[in-house]
Protein backbone atom coordinates (compact mmCIF):
# COMPACT_ATOMS: atom_id res chain seq x y z
CA UNK A 1 0.00 0.00 0.00
CA UNK A 2 1.77 3.11 -1.27
CA UNK A 3 -0.26 6.15 -0.34
CA UNK A 4 1.53 8.05 2.43
CA UNK A 5 3.78 11.13 2.62
CA UNK A 6 2.55 12.52 -0.69
CA UNK A 7 3.57 16.01 -1.75
CA UNK A 8 0.53 17.57 -3.39
CA UNK A 9 1.12 20.23 -6.08
CA UNK A 10 0.11 23.74 -5.07
CA UNK A 11 -2.70 23.92 -7.65
CA UNK A 12 -4.50 20.90 -6.17
CA UNK A 13 -6.47 21.19 -2.95
CA UNK A 14 -8.08 18.05 -1.57
CA UNK A 15 -11.29 18.62 0.37
CA UNK A 16 -12.40 15.65 2.48
CA UNK A 17 -16.16 16.12 2.33
CA UNK A 18 -18.15 14.04 4.86
CA UNK A 19 -20.97 11.90 3.47
CA UNK A 20 -23.70 9.87 5.23
CA UNK A 21 -22.36 6.52 3.99
CA UNK A 22 -20.78 4.75 6.95
CA UNK A 23 -18.48 2.45 4.98
CA UNK A 24 -16.87 5.40 3.16
CA UNK A 25 -17.25 8.32 5.62
CA UNK A 26 -16.05 10.98 3.15
CA UNK A 27 -15.37 11.72 -0.50
CA UNK A 28 -12.37 13.56 -1.88
CA UNK A 29 -13.44 16.64 -3.84
CA UNK A 30 -10.51 18.29 -5.59
CA UNK A 31 -10.20 22.02 -6.13
CA UNK A 32 -8.01 22.94 -9.11
CA UNK A 33 -7.06 26.58 -8.63
CA UNK A 34 -5.42 29.54 -10.26
CA UNK A 35 -5.09 33.09 -8.92
CA UNK A 36 -8.69 34.14 -9.44
CA UNK A 37 -10.92 31.09 -9.81
CA UNK A 38 -11.20 27.34 -9.37
CA UNK A 39 -12.82 24.21 -10.73
CA UNK A 40 -13.92 21.06 -8.92
CA UNK A 41 -13.29 17.43 -9.75
CA UNK A 42 -16.39 15.73 -8.39
CA UNK A 43 -19.17 17.57 -6.64
CA UNK A 44 -20.02 15.55 -3.56
CA UNK A 45 -23.32 14.37 -2.12
CA UNK A 46 -26.63 16.17 -1.71
CA UNK A 47 -26.39 16.66 2.03
CA UNK A 48 -26.31 19.79 4.19
CA UNK A 49 -23.20 18.81 6.14
CA UNK A 50 -21.39 17.92 2.91
CA UNK A 51 -22.18 21.30 1.37
CA UNK A 52 -21.30 23.16 4.56
CA UNK A 53 -17.86 21.53 4.83
CA UNK A 54 -17.12 22.10 1.14
CA UNK A 55 -18.16 25.76 1.41
CA UNK A 56 -15.98 26.28 4.49
CA UNK A 57 -12.91 24.88 2.72
CA UNK A 58 -13.52 27.04 -0.35
CA UNK A 59 -13.69 30.11 1.88
CA UNK A 60 -10.64 29.04 3.90
CA UNK A 61 -8.60 28.91 0.68
CA UNK A 62 -9.57 32.49 -0.13
CA UNK A 63 -12.23 31.83 -2.78
CA UNK A 64 -15.97 32.37 -3.06
CA UNK A 65 -18.52 29.99 -4.53
CA UNK A 66 -18.98 32.53 -7.32
CA UNK A 67 -15.31 31.98 -8.31
CA UNK A 68 -16.15 28.43 -9.39
CA UNK A 69 -15.81 27.96 -13.16
CA UNK A 70 -16.56 24.30 -13.77
CA UNK A 71 -17.35 20.95 -12.16
CA UNK A 72 -16.06 17.73 -13.70
CA UNK A 73 -17.88 14.67 -12.33
CA UNK A 74 -16.00 11.39 -12.68
CA UNK A 75 -19.13 9.19 -12.52
CA UNK A 76 -22.82 9.23 -11.64
CA UNK A 77 -22.77 7.63 -8.18
CA UNK A 78 -24.64 9.41 -5.43
CA UNK A 79 -21.59 10.57 -3.46
CA UNK A 80 -19.93 12.12 -6.53
CA UNK A 81 -22.72 13.80 -8.50
CA UNK A 82 -25.77 14.72 -6.42
CA UNK A 83 -24.45 18.01 -5.00
CA UNK A 84 -24.09 19.27 -8.60
CA UNK A 85 -27.54 20.94 -8.78
CA UNK A 86 -26.73 23.06 -5.72
CA UNK A 87 -23.42 24.16 -7.23
CA UNK A 88 -25.15 24.83 -10.55
CA UNK A 89 -27.72 27.08 -8.87
CA UNK A 90 -24.90 29.03 -7.21
CA UNK A 91 -23.16 29.92 -10.43
CA UNK A 92 -20.76 27.31 -11.84
CA UNK A 93 -21.22 27.52 -15.59
CA UNK A 94 -19.81 24.28 -17.04
CA UNK A 95 -20.64 20.77 -15.84
CA UNK A 96 -18.95 17.72 -17.36
CA UNK A 97 -19.80 14.01 -17.21
CA UNK A 98 -18.70 10.90 -19.13
CA UNK A 99 -20.82 10.25 -22.22
CA UNK A 100 -22.06 6.78 -21.24
CA UNK A 101 -22.92 7.82 -17.68
CA UNK A 102 -24.80 10.83 -19.06
CA UNK A 103 -26.92 8.46 -21.16
CA UNK A 104 -27.83 6.39 -18.09
CA UNK A 105 -28.65 9.58 -16.19
CA UNK A 106 -30.97 10.75 -18.95
CA UNK A 107 -32.85 7.44 -19.03
CA UNK A 108 -33.45 7.56 -15.27
CA UNK A 109 -31.20 6.31 -12.49
CA UNK A 110 -34.13 4.75 -10.64
CA UNK A 111 -34.78 2.58 -13.69
CA UNK A 112 -31.09 1.62 -13.69
CA UNK A 113 -31.30 0.43 -10.06
CA UNK A 114 -34.65 -1.33 -10.41
CA UNK A 115 -33.51 -3.15 -13.55
CA UNK A 116 -30.54 -4.47 -11.60
CA UNK A 117 -32.76 -5.65 -8.74
CA UNK A 118 -34.99 -7.59 -11.16
CA UNK A 119 -31.86 -9.38 -12.37
CA UNK A 120 -30.89 -10.15 -8.77
CA UNK A 121 -34.31 -11.73 -8.13
CA UNK A 122 -33.86 -13.86 -11.26
CA UNK A 123 -30.62 -15.09 -9.72
CA UNK A 124 -32.17 -16.14 -6.42
CA UNK A 125 -32.54 -13.04 -4.25
CA UNK A 126 -35.89 -13.07 -2.41
CA UNK A 127 -38.22 -10.36 -3.81
CA UNK A 128 -38.84 -8.97 -0.32
CA UNK A 129 -35.11 -8.47 0.21
CA UNK A 130 -34.80 -6.77 -3.18
CA UNK A 131 -37.62 -4.43 -2.19
CA UNK A 132 -35.85 -3.51 1.06
CA UNK A 133 -32.65 -2.83 -0.89
CA UNK A 134 -34.55 -0.52 -3.23
CA UNK A 135 -35.73 1.53 -0.26
CA UNK A 136 -32.31 1.60 1.43
CA UNK A 137 -30.03 2.29 -1.54
CA UNK A 138 -28.48 5.78 -1.12
CA UNK A 139 -29.31 6.77 -4.70
CA UNK A 140 -32.97 5.75 -4.31
CA UNK A 141 -33.24 7.96 -1.23
CA UNK A 142 -32.21 10.85 -3.49
CA UNK A 143 -34.24 9.73 -6.49
CA UNK A 144 -35.83 13.19 -6.90
CA UNK A 145 -32.37 14.71 -7.34
CA UNK A 146 -31.67 12.22 -10.14
CA UNK A 147 -35.11 12.51 -11.71
CA UNK A 148 -35.47 16.28 -11.57
CA UNK A 149 -32.53 18.40 -10.41
CA UNK A 150 -29.71 16.66 -12.28
CA UNK A 151 -31.77 16.73 -15.47
CA UNK A 152 -31.80 20.55 -15.40
CA UNK A 153 -28.02 20.78 -15.78
CA UNK A 154 -26.80 21.17 -19.40
CA UNK A 155 -24.15 18.46 -19.13
CA UNK A 156 -21.13 18.62 -21.43
CA UNK A 157 -20.21 15.02 -22.19
CA UNK A 158 -16.67 13.67 -22.33
CA UNK A 159 -15.30 10.55 -23.97
CA UNK A 160 -11.93 8.92 -24.50
CA UNK A 161 -9.06 10.79 -26.07
CA UNK A 162 -10.73 14.17 -25.79
CA UNK A 163 -8.93 16.89 -23.87
CA UNK A 164 -10.23 19.30 -21.28
CA UNK A 165 -8.70 22.53 -20.01
CA UNK A 166 -9.00 22.90 -16.24
CA UNK A 167 -7.74 26.24 -14.95
CA UNK A 168 -5.18 26.44 -17.76
CA UNK A 169 -3.97 22.85 -17.38
CA UNK A 170 -4.53 20.26 -20.11
CA UNK A 171 -5.97 16.89 -19.12
CA UNK A 172 -6.57 13.88 -21.33
CA UNK A 173 -9.93 12.23 -20.75
CA UNK A 174 -9.85 8.44 -20.35
CA UNK A 175 -13.01 6.34 -20.32
CA UNK A 176 -12.63 3.61 -17.69
CA UNK A 177 -15.85 1.55 -17.63
CA UNK A 178 -16.37 -1.00 -14.89
CA UNK A 179 -17.39 0.76 -11.69
CA UNK A 180 -19.99 2.55 -13.81
CA UNK A 181 -20.57 2.24 -17.57
CA UNK A 182 -19.00 5.63 -18.31
CA UNK A 183 -16.62 6.64 -15.53
CA UNK A 184 -13.83 8.96 -16.67
CA UNK A 185 -10.30 9.61 -15.43
CA UNK A 186 -8.31 12.80 -16.05
CA UNK A 187 -4.62 12.51 -16.88
CA UNK A 188 -2.02 15.28 -17.02
CA UNK A 189 1.00 13.72 -18.73
CA UNK A 190 3.37 16.62 -18.01
CA UNK A 191 2.91 16.29 -14.25
CA UNK A 192 2.33 12.52 -14.31
CA UNK A 193 -0.87 13.05 -12.33
CA UNK A 194 -4.19 11.26 -12.78
CA UNK A 195 -7.55 11.79 -11.08
CA UNK A 196 -9.10 8.34 -10.84
CA UNK A 197 -12.49 8.85 -9.20
CA UNK A 198 -13.53 5.40 -7.97
CA UNK A 199 -11.53 3.52 -10.62
CA UNK A 200 -8.43 2.96 -8.47
CA UNK A 201 -8.54 3.32 -4.69
CA UNK A 202 -6.11 2.15 -2.02
CA UNK A 203 -6.55 0.08 0.12
CA UNK A 204 -10.19 -0.69 -0.72
CA UNK A 205 -11.26 -2.14 -4.07
CA UNK A 206 -14.07 -0.40 -5.99
CA UNK A 207 -17.35 -2.26 -6.40
CA UNK A 208 -17.97 -3.76 -9.85
CA UNK A 209 -21.64 -4.66 -10.19
CA UNK A 210 -23.62 -6.32 -12.97
CA UNK A 211 -26.71 -4.22 -13.70
CA UNK A 212 -27.45 -5.44 -17.25
CA UNK A 213 -27.07 -9.06 -18.37
CA UNK A 214 -25.96 -7.94 -21.82
CA UNK A 215 -22.84 -6.33 -20.35
CA UNK A 216 -19.58 -7.66 -18.94
CA UNK A 217 -18.49 -5.01 -16.40
CA UNK A 218 -15.63 -6.98 -14.82
CA UNK A 219 -13.93 -7.54 -18.17
CA UNK A 220 -14.44 -3.84 -18.92
CA UNK A 221 -12.93 -2.99 -15.56
CA UNK A 222 -9.87 -5.20 -15.96
CA UNK A 223 -9.24 -3.72 -19.41
CA UNK A 224 -9.58 -0.23 -17.90
CA UNK A 225 -7.10 -1.09 -15.13
CA UNK A 226 -4.61 -2.30 -17.72
CA UNK A 227 -5.05 1.00 -19.58
CA UNK A 228 -4.20 3.00 -16.45
CA UNK A 229 -1.31 0.69 -15.54
CA UNK A 230 0.27 1.32 -18.95
CA UNK A 231 0.48 5.07 -18.29
CA UNK A 232 3.05 4.71 -15.50
CA UNK A 233 1.64 7.85 -13.86
CA UNK A 234 3.51 9.16 -10.83
CA UNK A 235 0.56 10.03 -8.62
CA UNK A 236 -3.17 9.25 -8.50
CA UNK A 237 -5.84 11.22 -6.69
CA UNK A 238 -8.81 8.97 -5.98
CA UNK A 239 -12.36 9.60 -4.87
CA UNK A 240 -11.79 8.01 -1.46
CA UNK A 241 -8.87 7.42 0.91
CA UNK A 242 -5.37 8.79 0.30
CA UNK A 243 -3.39 9.70 -2.84
CA UNK A 244 -1.57 6.78 -4.49
CA UNK A 245 2.14 7.04 -5.22
CA UNK A 246 2.30 4.16 -7.71
CA UNK A 247 -1.00 3.94 -9.63
CA UNK A 248 0.28 1.25 -12.02
CA UNK A 249 1.24 -1.03 -9.15
CA UNK A 250 -2.12 -0.49 -7.47
CA UNK A 251 -3.98 -1.23 -10.72
CA UNK A 252 -2.14 -4.55 -11.02
CA UNK A 253 -2.89 -5.38 -7.38
CA UNK A 254 -6.61 -4.90 -8.05
CA UNK A 255 -6.43 -7.12 -11.14
CA UNK A 256 -4.85 -9.83 -8.98
CA UNK A 257 -7.60 -9.41 -6.37
CA UNK A 258 -10.28 -10.07 -8.99
CA UNK A 259 -8.41 -13.10 -10.31
CA UNK A 260 -8.46 -14.51 -6.79
CA UNK A 261 -12.18 -13.75 -6.46
CA UNK A 262 -12.90 -15.50 -9.77
CA UNK A 263 -11.07 -18.60 -8.54
CA UNK A 264 -12.96 -18.49 -5.22
CA UNK A 265 -16.34 -18.39 -6.99
CA UNK A 266 -15.35 -21.04 -9.51
CA UNK A 267 -14.37 -23.34 -6.65
CA UNK A 268 -17.77 -22.80 -5.00
CA UNK A 269 -19.74 -23.80 -8.10
CA UNK A 270 -17.42 -26.71 -8.85
CA UNK A 271 -18.85 -28.49 -5.81
CA UNK A 272 -22.54 -27.98 -6.53
CA UNK A 273 -24.74 -25.71 -8.69
CA UNK A 274 -25.69 -22.53 -6.84
CA UNK A 275 -27.76 -19.43 -7.48
CA UNK A 276 -26.02 -16.08 -7.63
CA UNK A 277 -27.67 -15.21 -4.33
CA UNK A 278 -26.35 -18.36 -2.64
CA UNK A 279 -22.87 -17.60 -3.96
CA UNK A 280 -22.99 -13.99 -2.73
CA UNK A 281 -23.73 -15.25 0.77
CA UNK A 282 -20.79 -17.67 0.66
CA UNK A 283 -18.11 -15.36 -0.75
CA UNK A 284 -15.51 -14.22 1.79
CA UNK A 285 -16.02 -10.48 1.44
CA UNK A 286 -13.60 -8.08 3.09
CA UNK A 287 -16.11 -6.94 5.66
CA UNK A 288 -16.53 -7.07 9.42
CA UNK A 289 -19.98 -8.69 9.37
CA UNK A 290 -20.40 -12.23 10.70
CA UNK A 291 -23.40 -13.17 8.56
CA UNK A 292 -25.34 -12.02 5.50
CA UNK A 293 -28.14 -10.82 7.76
CA UNK A 294 -25.76 -8.29 9.37
CA UNK A 295 -25.00 -6.64 6.03
CA UNK A 296 -26.85 -3.35 5.50
CA UNK A 297 -29.28 -3.64 2.59
CA UNK A 298 -27.31 -1.21 0.44
CA UNK A 299 -24.16 -3.32 0.82
CA UNK A 300 -26.12 -6.45 -0.13
CA UNK A 301 -26.90 -4.70 -3.44
CA UNK A 302 -23.21 -4.32 -4.19
CA UNK A 303 -22.29 -7.82 -2.99
CA UNK A 304 -24.94 -9.39 -5.22
CA UNK A 305 -23.98 -7.25 -8.18
CA UNK A 306 -20.29 -8.01 -7.76
CA UNK A 307 -20.98 -11.73 -7.53
CA UNK A 308 -22.90 -11.63 -10.81
CA UNK A 309 -20.16 -9.56 -12.46
CA UNK A 310 -17.65 -12.30 -11.63
CA UNK A 311 -20.02 -15.04 -12.80
CA UNK A 312 -20.52 -13.20 -16.08
CA UNK A 313 -16.76 -13.08 -16.66
CA UNK A 314 -16.48 -16.80 -15.88
CA UNK A 315 -19.25 -17.40 -18.42
CA UNK A 316 -17.42 -15.34 -21.06
CA UNK A 317 -14.25 -17.32 -20.33
CA UNK A 318 -16.23 -20.58 -20.83
CA UNK A 319 -15.52 -21.63 -17.24
CA UNK A 320 -19.12 -21.44 -15.98
CA UNK A 321 -22.66 -21.56 -17.29
CA UNK A 322 -26.08 -20.63 -15.98
CA UNK A 323 -29.07 -22.95 -16.23
CA UNK A 324 -32.69 -21.98 -15.58
CA UNK A 325 -34.40 -24.11 -12.94
CA UNK A 326 -37.92 -23.27 -11.75
CA UNK A 327 -37.64 -19.69 -13.11
CA UNK A 328 -34.36 -19.11 -11.23
CA UNK A 329 -30.85 -19.27 -12.68
CA UNK A 330 -28.28 -21.54 -11.10
CA UNK A 331 -24.58 -21.54 -11.95
CA UNK A 332 -22.24 -24.47 -12.40
CA UNK A 333 -18.64 -24.89 -13.45
CA UNK A 334 -17.90 -26.20 -16.93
Amino acid sequence: MENTSVEIPSWIHRVKVPIPIESLKYINVYMITDNNSFSLIDAGMYNMRSFHELSKEIKKLGYKISDMESVIVTHFHVDHITLSPVLYSLGASDFYLGLKDAKVLKKGFDKFINKALKIYVNHGMPPGEANEISKAHPAMRLVDVYTNDLQEIPWITLSSDSEIDIQGLKFKVLEVPGHTPGQINLYNKEEGIIFTGDHIIDPITPQITLTDENTDPLTDYINSLEKIASLNAKLAFSGHREPILNPSKRANEIIKHHEERLNEILKLISKTPLTGYEIAKKVKWRASYNSWEEYPYAERFFAMGETLAHLKRLEVLNKAEKVEMKNIYVWKAI
